[in-house]
């Protein structure tokens, strides 16, 4: 009514000065007198025939009525003590009584004597804040909860984005884990592929040192001599140990391996030249000598070793055929076979080496630039 959303209210309201002057209400008329009274259960309050014997007791009253402060009063001027019991609803007034909840109960449901107005508006602004302070709990409580709430959502959020990067790592970790399981499959097999091919390299060099070792010695009563003719360059016939740096190139071609290189893991060197060459190229001899073996090898292929003055020798390997035989006598340039890739090799070209009985020695040393 005091706000304006009616302009009439029509109810059992008791008309105060406080409310027809400091609250500026209108009051057209009475429509209705009453009185106060208390209701007692008769059942279990038997004897009482009077208020004045309710001293002590526990009265029910409706929260914000004058009816409230009046009991205060009535009591007050009387010296009497009671207890009261504040309920919101009318409603609740009435089931308390009927279960019988309070020894008395006083429903006053009009209001009809006068209050002070400060004692009135006092009584409202104790009721306004009581009833703030329980809404401003309860909206802590929510906020508390929504916290709590929104903190757990958080945290089962991190958990679940903790869960997805760990499986991310796992399955990272076993990829891992089987990629290098797979490295060391494959690096035994390599480990185990480099030991058989260099069991058969040192097998392969045992023997054509065996191979060297039986031809000289078969061989020394008839060693190789220098004739007394004149070589190519018009120069007279020199012996081979005069040839270093003048020897001709058995074949021409890019180097595929050199002398010294390192092969199966560094675990042995090359022992001559391997010279790339189309296969069928002719293979011409670097120097005059003799031939002393023509054969195979296991790794070498085809071969043809010529024996030369004070013990030297030249071999020339992988070759696809020969064009000589044992004992025959050459020149330089005589052609001893074609090029090929024999001895299980995946790409044509010559092996050549130079060596002074059985040691190796670097044939780049020994051909012409």
């Amino acid at each position: 009514l005091q706000s304006g959303e009616v302009d009439v209210l029509s109810r059992n309201t008791t008309w105060t000065i406080s409310r027809d002057t400091a609250l500026g209400l209108n009051f057209a008329g009475v429509t209705y007198y009453d009185g106060q009274g208390f209701m007692i259960n008769a059942k279990k309050l038997e004897g009482i025939n009077s208020a004045l014997q309710l001293s002590g007791a526990a009265v029910c009253v409706q929260a914000g009525t004058t009816t409230e402060l009046n009991l205060a009063d009535w009591f007050r001027s009387h010296n009497m003590r009671f207890t009261p019991v504040i309920i919101e609803q009318v409603e609740e007034i009435r089931a308390a009584f009927v279960s019988g909840q309070r020894d008395q109960l006083k429903l006053l449901l009009s209001q009809d004597s006068a209050v002070p107005v400060g004692r009135l508006l006092t009584y409202h602004d104790y009721l306004g804040r009581a009833r703030a302070d329980r809404v401003r709990g309860i909206q802590a409580d929510l906020k508390t909860l929504d916290e709590a709430e929104a903190r757990i959502r958080s945290e089962a959020a991190r958990m679940a984005e903790t869960k997805a990067q760990h499986e991310v790592a796992l399955q990272e970790e076993l990829r891992l884990k089987r990629e290098r399981e797979q490295l060391l499959a494959r690096l035994k097999e390599r480990i185990g592929d480099e030991e058989d091919q260099l069991k058969r390299l040192q097998r392969s060099e045992q023997e054509l040192v065996k191979l060297l070792t039986t031809v000289r010695d078969v061989l020394a009563d008839a060693p190789v001599t220098t004739p007394k003719t004149i070589d190519r360059d018009g120069q007279p016939a020199r012996p081979f140990g005069q040839a270093r740096g003048r020897m001709g190139w058995p074949v021409r071609g890019p180097l595929l391996a050199n002398y010294g290189d390192p092969k199966v893991g560094g675990k042995l060197s090359w022992k001559g030249l391997w010279i790339a060459a189309d296969r069928g190229t002719p293979v011409a001899a670097s120097a005059r000598g003799r031939v002393a073996y023509v054969g195979y090898m296991h790794r070498y292929g085809l071969i043809v070793i010529l024996e030369h003055e004070d013990g030297h020798f030249t071999l020339y390997g992988h070759l696809d055929g020969t064009a000589v035989k044992a004992g025959d006598n050459v020149s330089a340039g005589t052609n001893l076979g074609s090029v090929g890739d024999s001895g299980g090799h995946d790409r044509t070209g010559l092996y050549f080496e130079v060596r002074k009985g059985t040691e190796p020695l670097d044939p780049r040393l020994w051909l012409a630039p």
